[in-house]
């Protein structure tokens, strides 16, 4: 597992985050500890390739801030994100099959210019919540702004012999090592002096090492490096966005009709003679779309600083990144004006417009318990909703069973207006069920499919056996609240055949 820490500055503006991302995705990494991010409001987010980014605030003055940003494949471990003070969070991650549990503190210390008194009450609160937190295995990353060189004396076992120098700032965080027995990682291997720094000076003169690596135990150690910097050019391989899938639903309303509507014995193989002409009508008409939310203009910019960094030219990369940052400021300006504009031209709601520009998600880190209390363990937070939902939609009362009559009666036929409304009513964006056909593709079949969905639940509906292999394949997904709003054409029939 490769855990990073990254002073980004700033993360207070939509194009900073973008940029960040966006070298983010040039390096191999799991988690990524981030300082500085200077945000007056919260972020919680899921983006559409699957990371997950928590950003906490910064105090009154814009001072601090903190947060972590989470890889595809380990965000489904995410347990919880806490920020416990304005330079403090802690990210707590589930053990899922050879990933154990892990805590990652990502902490921000002040600077030199501070009171003794701010710094010894930022290092209390941070070893009250380390010794606080139980979990087997533990991290902390950040920003120290303190310099720890190698071994002084023997006493200090916990640091190791390879280091740059010290400083007088180094002795508290050295304290704070010695007294909870954890593990400077920074010195426990040894590297070039020129892979070793952390922080450079806007002249590049001086080099500092102060984002130091702490864990626990030594042998779940295995490297301490600087990662090569994100806006270089000989970066990690780039990981390509997943593209969005687009559906002409004209041409696959005309595919569609092709259905032949041919009667047969087995109504179980008919049904699923059904659903796979529909699969490939679907898959025929689906295609990829990319959409950039950057111009050309502005990747070649970002390219160029990667160039003028990677060469040391530091007054042309700090040139380059101020062009880059208005650059992409304004890339996500006209690209949002465009979304809008068309928008309104197609009498399309403006806040879902708004709403799908941003390629994330946010995110529910808290949730309170009837009791009062306040969770944040993604595991609580389910089993609040789980009972909450399942008392909410329980049945309290008795209800017979109720019997299917064995006289002459005849059961009415489903007509192809009610299978038609019943499709109407169904949202869009809702996830399909087990035959994996969603609302969007029922709502564009022809005529001559929704004739044959109405004769083969009135010959479900008629069916006397009661292991009729179709009645047991619809008696699965029935999940509905209302009978007007189904999911999948097996819920349809379900709700047709109770008409």
């Amino acid at each position: 597992m490769a855990i990073c820490t990254f002073n980004a500055r700033t993360l207070a503006s939509e194009a900073c985050i973008e940029d960040l991302m966006m070298q983010a995705r040039k390096i191999k990494y799991d988690v990524i500890g981030l300082t500085e991010t200077r945000r007056h409001r919260p972020l919680h987010a899921v983006f559409e390739t699957g990371e997950a980014l928590f950003l906490g605030t910064c105090d009154s003055t814009g001072v601090g801030g903190v947060g972590v940003l989470v890889n595809t494949h380990l965000a489904m471990n995410i347990d919880s994100y806490e920020s416990l003070t304005t330079r403090i969070g802690r990210l707590r991650l589930r053990r899922c099959g050879s990933t154990p549990a892990l805590t990652v503190f990502v902490v921000y210390a002040p600077t030199s210019s501070y009171d003794d008194e701010e710094l010894e009450a930022f290092y209390m609160d941070m070893e009250k919540l380390y010794r606080e937190d139980h979990t087997f295995f533990k991290v902390i990353v950040g920003d120290f702004n303190a310099k720890i060189g190698p071994r002084r004396t023997t006493e200090e076992l916990y640091i190791g012999t390879h280091g740059m120098e010290w400083n007088e700032q180094g002795e508290r965080p050295s304290e704070f090592i010695m007294s909870t027995h954890t593990i400077h990682g920074n010195s426990q291997f040894q590297k070039p002096s020129h892979s070793r720094w952390t922080w450079e000076s806007p002249g590049g003169q001086f080099h500092n090492e102060i984002d130091p690596i702490i864990v626990i135990r030594k042998f779940c150690l295995t490297d301490v490096a600087d990662v090569p910097n994100a806006w270089r050019e000989r970066a990690a391989k780039f990981r390509k966005r997943s593209p969005k899938i687009v559906v002409n639903w004209d041409h696959f309303a005309s595919l569609a009709s092709l259905w032949e509507d041919s009667v047969n014995d087995n109504i179980d193989e008919e049904y699923d003679r059904l659903v796979e002409h529909l699969h490939n009508c679907a898959r025929k008409v689906e295609s990829l779309q990319v959409t950039r939310r950057l111009s050309s203009k502005t990747l070649e910019l970002i390219r160029q600083r990667g160039i003028a960094r990677a060469t040391g030219n530091h007054q042309q990369t700090s040139e380059l990144a101020k062009l880059c940052r208005e650059a992409i400021k304004e890339d996500l300006k006209e690209k949002r004006a465009a979304v809008m504009d068309e928008a309104a031209e197609a009498g399309k709601s403006i806040r879902k417009a708004r709403r799908s520009f941003a390629n994330y998600k946010s995110k529910m880190t808290f949730l309170c318990r009837p009791d009062g209390t306040v969770t944040a363990s993604r595991r609580a937070m389910e089993k609040v909703i789980y009972d909450f939902y399942s008392d909410l939609f329980d049945s309290h009362v008795y209800m017979p069973t109720c019997h299917l009559r064995q006289d002459g009666y005849v059961v009415p036929s489903v007509l192809p207006s009610e299978i038609r409304h019943a499709i109407t009513s169904m949202r869009n964006g809702t996830a399909p069920g087990p035959d994996g056909i969603k609302a969007q593709h029922l709502k564009s079949l022809p005529p001559v499919i929704v004739k044959t969905l109405a004769r083969l639940f009135t010959r479900c509906g008629t069916c006397r056996n009661a292991k009729c292999p179709l009645r047991e394949k619809l008696a699965r997904p029935c999940c509905c609240i209302r009978r007007e709003i189904q999911t999948t054409l097996a819920i349809t029939a379900q709700f047709a055949c109770s008409l």
